[in-house]
């Protein structure tokens, strides 16, 4: 397969960086937790911020390209992020704090949903450069690629906390349609099938003893969020229950496992029958109404939607590492997106 010219870009200017720090007020404290999400608008180039009281802060721009998902390092010093800027999708690092920007992967095919391991150390993503839609995992500065799966059907890989394993959602063979959810080392041995249901993507709580997930709608009675543990038993309801056509996606735990956030959306019935019936159907189209909700782990009733100005790109949500907030703000001064307080 053709190589794309190696390149590196350094992205220069304020234009790219609408603010290199975030103003905050007396309400933020250092316990706050900030969920970073793609806005609808502007060609999806910049990543916005929101914190659980559902209170907006500056945004952060990343292009050129549009952006496709994102994942954030450890540290939070960098973003890894998919974009299309050289043509075909592919993976690219930014770091926050001086805006040079590397591209690490160049194959002509389809690198998305990058994911940074919790130790630092890999990024996992999926490709279809050997035909199909697997997991790939690559060192944090793009080398020694290896593909970890070998089934197609893959969707955005789940770190465990340990970084010792990955969870992810996929088809599986003798299925017509519907996904589930799986389990294997980060060396992509020992795959284990842990749900026998799933409609969508997972994620790892922050103690590394449970995957969220959402079972499809005839098998609860309606969409939620639920929780399983890693030998498959102990199945529990995390949200509230959404009947009728009510979507539920992107789930994703925040770094103390006190909330759980997702994306939910009441597409139209032509749509959603489209979908049921095993149909694609574009991810514009069906979330076009996307709001996001997050929920208090122990409060099964609870997930009200918070209202995006603009609304949200579905399928990207991920919170902040605790490096973040690793101070206390104050009103008087601002916290940069690398953690450093500015006066």
């Amino acid at each position: 397969m053709r190589m794309k010219r190696k390149r590196t870009c350094v992205i220069l200017g304020m234009a790219l960086l609408l603010s290199g720090s975030l103003l905050v007020s007396n309400r933020w404290a250092a316990k706050a937790e900030i969920i970073s999400f793609l806005p609808r608008g502007n060609g999806a180039r910049s990543i916005h911020f929101i914190d659980t009281h559902g209170e907006l802060l500056q945004g952060l721009m990343v292009g050129p390209g549009r952006i496709g998902s994102f994942s954030w390092s450890p540290d939070a010093h960098s973003i890894a992020h998919g974009s299309n800027q050289d043509g075909d999708p592919d993976i690219y690092v930014r770091d926050v704090r001086t805006n040079v920007e590397r591209q690490l992967t160049f194959h002509d095919s389809r690198d998305i949903w990058p994911a940074w391991s919790p130790n630092g150390k890999w990024i996992a993503f999926i490709s279809e450069r050997d035909g199909e839609m697997d997991i790939y995992r690559m060192d944090a500065d793009g080398a020694n690629v290896k593909r970890l799966t070998n089934r197609g059907g893959c969707k955005r890989p789940a770190w465990s906390p340990d970084s010792q394993s990955i969870a992810f959602s996929a088809k599986r063979k003798d299925a017509e349609i519907g996904s589930f959810i799986y389990l294997m080392s980060a060396e992509g041995k020992g795959v284990k099938q842990l749900t026998d249901t799933s409609s969508g993507v997972c994620a790892w709580s922050p103690d590394g003893k449970e995957i969220a997930f959402v079972p499809p709608n005839d098998a609860v009675g309606g969409h939620a969020l639920f929780s399983i543990d890693l030998d498959g038993k102990n199945m529990r309801q995390l949200t509230r229950l959404y009947e009728g056509l009510t979507l539920i996606t992107s789930p994703v735990w925040s770094p103390r496992g006190k909330w759980i956030a997702y994306i939910l959306t009441e597409p139209p019935e032509e749509l959603a029958q489209r979908l049921l019936g095993g149909a694609r159907v574009p991810a514009d189209e069906l979330f076009g109404n996307a709001v996001l909700c997050i929920a208090k782990t122990d409060d099964v009733g609870g997930g009200e939607p918070i209202e995006v100005p603009g609304g949200l790109v579905p399928g990207h949500l991920e919170w902040m590492p605790e490096e973040f907030l690793s101070v206390s703000p104050s009103a008087e001064k601002q916290i940069t997106l690398w953690g450093r307080i500015k006066n």
